[in-house]
């Protein structure tokens, strides 16, 4: 997790924040455990993941990337 996105309403300095102890004990969250850090759930994959005609315009009701499987045609 190394790309961390942390929230806007935090410290610019962890001694600032309400969970920091003291200079010695440090985080009482620990840094992993960020308060501010945002967790994005992850997107499920979708069937209509990478369908040429939906990445542009939305669903049109049958699967194009199906039939282009069908007829041979990479997709």
């Amino acid at each position: 997790m190394s790309n961390k996105k942390y929230a806007a309403e935090k410290p610019e300095d962890c001694s600032l924040c309400f969970f920091w102890k003291n200079a010695r004990q440090g985080c009482s969250l620990g840094k992993e455990n960020c308060y501010f850090i945002i967790f994005e759930p992850e997107k499920e994959k979708s069937d209509c993941d990478g369908c040429p005609y939906g990445r542009v315009h939305p669903c049109i009701g049958w699967c194009t990337k199906q039939i282009m499987r069908e007829i041979g045609i990479k997709g």
